[in-house]
């Protein structure tokens, strides 16, 4: 089967940094901490949580620059399990990436903007709940798909504005650290021991939860085919965005977590908003929200921008419907088709349902896709191994670290919530049988 071209490259490092921070930082970062903060007791526990997340996410970002520089094509996950392991294997992993990975997370992120930009209360009565979610999801999609560099150039602007009205807020709380109260007492003295199962446990479902908000850390990589110089912007673009955001995420959450007596931020999803108005009022305030309105509109445009390349090289590769293989139209057909599912995901869900499940989903795709670097390289016909290609001991520990820390929480999590485990094998048995039918009919055609 002839593939056709990949598309003219047309997106550079500033782009591909944004894309990476658009979509890690979404709505997580401002209402994750209060619960954490329930369950580990202490705001130094909670910043040593966010910490881990960071370090587990920046060994990710140095493990997938690899896998970009080895195959510095569009396709994510699915390119790689399918060259470096079986076809079968890189189709769960699409088809993970279709209905889990970017479907879901936009979904969740729509769902999360209108929670917090338009709530019900200030909603018409006459549009449903979920309207501004979907209306966000249509309005990006279409951009998307028919004015590609206009909308990434818009999303590149929001950034900016996000990041602005960010480090502002920042600036706004160091500007009171001599005249306001700030707050580093625990919960409840004494503070249980770290190193008990029970507050190990709940470390790891703090960390597992605070993973949706770095994750996101490797999304330049679905847009390869379109990055000039992929084999370096990507990993630097990766590596960049990751720690760029686990900075300003540790600087957030000390204000978030210490502006208040832990007490009136205690298991409150509105932990970034009570901050803001301790400190500087309701303007304040309104400053963080439109930090979040931002966050999740930015969060949105990103994954909408790449996700649908991966339907692309599935239809390229003959294992998704021949119309949306790379050509003129395939970019608007797949946005159009990716926007299309998470809307009806919004129609048939909800923000509580989707965060573990999505959590427990793309950290398995993710470390099965990152264990592939441990894989020795096959030798060359002439029984030499290919050096060029061999990752670095950074590399390989940074992978090592990855799965096993990945797999670690994924475990204790589920062992906290076995339910997530059950949408995770639906989800993969639902992939099976489209890959057995998809086979079927490749059989008939030939």
């Amino acid at each position: 089967m002839s593939i056709p071209p990949h598309p003219t490259a047309r997106f550079g490092l500033t782009t591909m940094t944004c894309v990476v921070i658009a979509s890690m930082i979404g709505s997580g970062i401002f209402t994750t901490s209060g619960f954490a903060l329930a369950d580990l007791q202490s705001p130094a526990r909670v910043l040593f949580a966010w910490s881990v997340g960071g370090v587990i996410a920046l060994s990710g970002a140095v493990a997938y620059g690899e896998l970009a520089r080895r195959l510095p094509q569009s396709g994510g996950e699915y390119l790689y399990l399918s060259k470096l392991m079986h076809p079968f294997v890189g189709f769960l992993a699409g088809w993970i990436s279709l209905t889990v990975g970017f479907s879901g997370s936009i979904a969740l992120v729509a769902l999360t903007f209108e929670e917090y930009v338009v709530p019900a209360e200030i909603r018409a009565s006459s549009l449903p709940g979920g309207s501004a979610a979907i209306a966000v999801i249509a309005v990006f999609g279409v951009g998307h798909a028919f004015l590609v560099k206009l909308f990434a150039s818009l999303q590149n602007a929001i950034v900016g504005i996000k990041l602005i009205a960010l480090i502002s807020f920042l600036v706004i709380a160091a500007s009171k650290v001599s005249t306001h109260t700030w707050h580093w007492e625990p919960v409840a003295e004494p503070l249980p021991p770290l190193l008990t199962w029970p507050t190990l446990l709940a470390m790891s479902t703090s960390v597992m939860f605070m993973s949706l908000s770095y994750a996101g850390f490797n999304s330049a990589i679905y847009a390869a085919s379109e990055v000039s110089n992929p084999n370096q912007t990507i990993p630097h673009a990766l590596i960049l965005g990751t720690v760029l955001v686990t900075v300003l995420y540790l600087l957030l959450n000390v204000v978030f977590l210490t502006a208040t007596p832990a007490m009136e931020i205690l298991a409150s999803p509105a932990v970034a908003s009570i901050a803001a108005k301790a400190i500087g009022g309701s303007s304040l305030e309104l400053l963080i929200r439109i930090a979040i309105g931002l966050g999740t509109l930015t969060s949105v445009a990103g994954m909408i921008m790449v996700g649908p390349r991966v339907i692309s090289r599935m239809a390229d590769d003959g294992v998704f419907f021949a119309a949306f293989r790379t050509g003129p139209d395939s970019v608007s057909r797949s946005v159009l088709l990716q926007a299309s599912l998470a809307a009806a995901l919004v129609l048939v869900s909800n923000i509580k349902d989707l965060l573990g499940f999505l959590g427990a989903t793309l950290s398995l795709s993710s470390a099965i896709t990152v264990a592939t670097l441990l894989i020795p390289l096959r030798k060359s016909s002439s029984g030499q191994t290919d050096t060029a290609r061999r990752p670095s001991v950074i590399t390989v520990t940074a992978a090592i670290f990855y799965v096993l820390s990945t797999l670690i929480l994924i475990a204790m999590m589920l062992r906290h919530d076995w339910h997530d485990l059950i949408r995770t094998a639906a989800t993969l048995g639902t992939g099976v049988v489209v890959w057995l039918a998809m086979t079927a009919y490749r059989s008939r055609q030939t």
